[in-house]
């Protein structure tokens, strides 16, 4: 059984985010420097979050999983939850793979490559200190810089390094990226600044990815690579150099016509789009509570993937809805 909307879009990708607390405080993400609020009551349990694999793997023929947060290395005892979701990974076949900041990954790269997790996404906006303080209120460029490195020696390949780019901030800093990873295992993903609640975003404040590769052809020559029919990035090769260079384009040139992934938050709501604003929700944590069983959740989650979109509204609307917070969705 597989899990196809009404524009006949197949869904086999779910991003779950592990929690909505972050040790740092992007102003892309949340500048207002908003506290968690969910408990253990509220969150879903790791156990629960196995039984959500579970069910997606076994009755919906899921063949990746990513989580995300917040930060998800906060969450007490992740690497032992990393090690059960390989358990239900060599059942079923699937794929993982994990976004974090890097900040408390260092020493640990192995354990998490042992623990299961394919790939490894890690953002870093700034090489610059002053930038990424000003981006994350936080001082440790340096400290993800030496982590990036340690997951390459760890067997990543490649690390996905993703810079989102804010016009003014750290669109500088484009080229200072590439002359920085150009020799290196690494695919560093260009993203535009996407509009969620109360950050602030504005049109002017967008370079699109047409600007950003332009900047790049200036010094550097770069080949498209072919890419995977639900890819959200366009991939280019720098010319006699090993990295390999992204622009996610969400808002200049969305990619929703082959959108295969689906989203359930910390507190365990199953979300259509990054972007939607929580209508036709299914809430995990009451379904589990009542009893569900697998099949009546499944019935439940056939109806819920009818009402997605068949694309994100534009971004000027998409600024407005304050419900949106990429903390409790999960990015």
């Amino acid at each position: 059984m597989k899990l196809i909307d009404r524009y006949n879009r197949v869904h086999n990708y779910l991003r779950i985010s592990l929690t909505d607390k972050c040790n740092y405080n992007c102003i892309y993400c949340n500048p207002n420097r908003l506290d968690s609020k969910l408990t253990k009551k509220n969150i879903l349990s790791f156990e629960e979050i196995l039984r959500v694999i579970e069910i997606f793997a076994k009755e919906l023929e899921f063949k990746k999983f990513r989580f995300t947060g917040g930060e998800p290395l906060v969450r007490r005892d992740v690497f032992s939850f990393f090690r059960e979701v390989q358990k239900l990974k060599n059942i079923y076949g699937f794929s993982t793979g994990i976004t974090t900041n890097g900040s408390l990954l260092k020493g640990r790269t192995d354990e998490l490559k042992a623990s299961g997790i394919d790939s490894l996404n890690i953002s870093l906006d700034s090489l610059d200190k002053y930038n990424f303080h000003t981006i994350t209120k936080n001082d440790e460029s340096e400290r993800i810089l030496s982590v990036i490195d340690e997951s390459i020696r760890s067997g990543y390949s490649p690390v996905k390094v993703n810079a989102v780019i804010i016009k003014g901030i750290n669109d500088l800093e484009i080229i200072n990226f590439v002359d920085h990873f150009k020799d290196m295992n690494v695919n560093i993903r260009f993203i535009e600044f996407m509009p969620f609640g109360s950050n602030g975003w504005e049109r002017n404040g967008l370079i699109n990815y047409k600007e950003m590769k332009n900047i790049i052809e200036g010094k550097y020559s770069i080949s498209a690579l072919s890419s995977y029919k639900n890819s959200v990035a366009k991939d280019f090769q720098l010319k006699e150099h090993t990295a390999k260079i992204s622009f996610v384009s969400s808002m200049s040139e969305h990619f929703c016509y082959s959108c295969n992934r689906v989203r359930i938050s910390s507190m365990g709501k199953f979300r259509l789009c990054l972007f939607s604003e929580g209508k036709h929700e299914i809430n995990f944590k009451e379904l589990f509570q009542k009893n569900y069983s697998d099949e009546e959740i499944v019935d439940e989650l056939m109806e819920a993937i009818q009402h997605k979109w068949e694309k994100h509204p534009e971004p000027e609307e998409l600024s407005e809805m304050m419900s949106n917070n990429m903390m409790s969705i999960g990015g």
